[in-house]
């Protein structure tokens, strides 16, 4: 690890994924340069086998960063903990490739764990690219959280503190508070809180790593704090451009939650939240299967809605195999291929 009384060590270790974002990536890499002093960000990029020329823009850039290449995608969480193992920082940014970052918001947010020992993980206020707000916390998944969820509450009444209850309404956006987890697209974290080994569990491909690592530091009686002083821009979904892969992430979102409760909760209480999320699905299988119909009746079918009923048949499985909410989970479909090459 740096010593904190070298001058010219860096306060913070920046770990971004990279997977197919090339153009983003390299929007994210311009503003985290322009955002902080030089040496301030020590910047450790791992690419999962992009095919689309991120490894090339990479050494062309000839930025001051670190590169891992992967050969194939090794998943989001391994991929991070890759470029863990590589940090020398005493605060540990986890950042999005298709993030663009305000100018101070990483020192911002430094300050803000300065500020207050007991607090382990600052996350800040996001923007959508039009500027408008996304939500980037959300509490703990639990059976409350998942039944209004799957009743599509939060999604019709988003300002509702009682409705929304799993993302917290928006309330509080303009002061700091207290929450359960800050989306990993931004996650600051002090080294010293997180403990020994891997920074994730990489049992979690992609989706729900960070609440799971909020709860782990959450048990050792650490606090997370949204801090809306602090932005930055978030493209929201920038690897999910292809309709299988965009199907992909609805599957892996899902058994990331339902993992995080296998883990956390009692295995009756994962077996109720699993039935929850299927009967949630059910309007939209659905509304998928009409609208296949009728598309395909034009001759213009959607492949993406066929992707999709992986998410029927994880849920389904897990009725019968409970352990299936605790399997790992494999690669999505390169997003580059056509669909046909899934």
């Amino acid at each position: 690890m740096s010593d904190p009384t070298d001058p010219g060590a860096p306060t913070v270790s920046a770990l971004i994924v990279n997977w197919n974002t090339c153009e983003l990536l390299a929007e994210c890499l311009d503003s985290l340069r322009e955002a902080e002093p030089d040496g301030y960000v020590q910047t450790i990029v791992v690419d999962n086998g992009s095919s689309d020329g991120s490894p090339a823009m990479l050494e062309r850039r000839g930025d001051e960063l670190e590169l891992v290449a992967n050969d194939a995608n090794r998943g989001f969480t391994a991929a991070t903990n890759q470029a863990f193992e590589r940090s020398t920082a005493p605060y540990v940014l986890m950042l999005n490739s298709d993030t663009v970052v305000s100018p101070g918001a990483i020192s911002g947010c430094v300050r803000r764990l300065e500020q207050d020992p007991g607090v382990a993980v600052v996350g800040c206020r996001v923007l959508n690219p039009d500027r408008t707000h996304q939500n980037s916390v959300f509490r703990f998944p639990d059976l409350r959280g998942l039944a209004l969820t799957a009743l599509y509450l939060p999604q019709a009444f988003p300002d509702h503190p009682v409705l929304n209850w799993p993302r917290y309404g928006t309330g509080l956006w303009d002061e700091p508070h207290e929450v359960d987890v800050v989306m990993g697209g931004f996650l600051l974290a002090r080294r010293d809180a997180l403990g020994p080994g891997p920074l994730l569990d990489e049992g979690f491909w992609m989706y729900g790593e960070e609440t799971d690592l909020c709860r782990r530091l959450a048990e050792r009686g650490h606090r997370v704090v949204f801090d809306p002083d602090q932005t930055i821009i978030h493209a929201h979904g920038g690897s999910g451009t292809a309709p299988s892969m965009s199907a992909w992430s609805e599957t892996v979102k899902r058994r990331g939650i339902l993992r995080f409760v296998w883990k956390w909760r009692p295995a009756s209480i994962a077996g109720l939240a699993n039935a929850i999320m299927l009967l949630g699905l059910v309007p939209r299988m659905v509304g998928w299967g009409l609208a296949d119909t009728v598309d395909r009746l034009r001759g213009r079918p959607d492949p993406g809605r066929r992707h999709r009923l992986g998410a029927a048949t994880f849920h389904l499985e897990a009725l019968s195999r409970p352990s299936r909410m605790d399997d790992p989970w494999g690669p999505p479909v390169d997003p580059n291929r056509s669909d046909d090459a899934s």
